[in-house]
């Protein structure tokens, strides 16, 4: 299979909906289990949620599971948690098990950190902590972003796709070459759509990490039992910044992978087993 087909096929075979909460404008597919427990998946860096159409079925027999990209109108990540928690007010979802990848992890830990006690569970898959010591490295690595941002408003987009198509390829490791063609036509597909202005509000929000008041262990003590790290040995996050991460939750059960950032869509299979084996036994 390939990307692009496996698009068609997700979107034919479930609903798209929108909902405007306070301004903002959610498009988000919810399936599954009425009346269970929520699974909301949060995006990575491209902010679209039909990264995660490689889990949604095989979670929806038991669960509930909501997917949505992040809105436009929403420009800072207290902005997007507030708004998260809006929506959810709306839907009638209480105690949501998030389950976050990249960008998508850190912002499960600021919504945490702003809504202590309403979260039931805590998946994370590549991504960093949202300590003090990681955004002290994200602030060294993003130092140019107000540059990059103000770059993305002005170029031509078109022109810039191929780069950014290239630099997400980057983040092939020790994939097959089967993984690799699929990554490609994923890029590919995605930003034959994809807008300058969703770029550059997602990318906002990426630069708007380092902005956020620091998380510490505190802020996790209520889901001791109830978390989950995937962790790739190969990721764009560093040995250094996964080790931070653990420190901040409290007994977390660890699952290293083989493969780099790309592996949560590249390795799905693998992933959803591994987040539906700790889902029965812990939460």
């Amino acid at each position: 299979m390939s990307y692009s087909k496996d698009l068609r096929s997700f979107t034919a075979a479930h609903t798209y909906e929108s909902m405007t909460v306070g301004g903002s404008k959610f498009r988000y597919v919810l399936s599954g289990k009425k009346g269970g427990k929520t699974l909301v998946l949060l995006n990575g860096g491209m902010n679209t949620l039909e990264m995660w159409m490689g889990y949604v079925d095989a979670l929806a027999a038991d669960y509930q599971v909501l997917l949505f990209d992040y809105p436009q109108e929403l420009r800072t990540n207290q902005e997007l948690v507030k708004g998260m928690h809006a929506l959810f007010e709306k839907i009638g979802i209480t105690q949501p098990i998030f389950i976050g990848a990249s960008d998508g992890g850190m912002v499960a830990q600021i919504y945490i950190q702003k809504y202590h006690g309403e979260v039931g569970g805590l998946i994370l898959i590549s991504t960093g902590g949202m300590d003090a010591a990681t955004l002290k490295s994200l602030k060294k690595k993003y130092f140019f972003a107000p540059l990059m941002l103000f770059y993305m408003k002005h170029c031509n987009y078109e022109k810039l796709k191929p780069k950014l198509i290239k630099a997400g390829m980057g983040h092939i490791r020790n994939e097959s070459k089967e993984q690799a063609a699929y990554a490609q036509d994923m890029f590919e597909t995605i930003f034959k759509d994809y807008t300058k202005e969703k770029d550059v509000h997602i990318s906002g929000l990426l630069a708007d990490l380092i902005n956020q008041t620091p998380v510490t262990e505190s802020d996790f003590k209520e889901l001791e039992g109830k978390i989950l790290l995937i962790l790739p040995n190969q990721d764009f996050f560093s040995g250094k910044m996964q080790k931070d991460l653990i420190q901040l939750m409290h007994n977390p059960e660890l699952k290293y992978v083989s493969g780099g950032h790309l592996s949560t869509i590249l390795q799905a299979d693998e992933y959803v087993r591994t987040i539906r084996e700790f889902l029965q036994k812990s939460i």
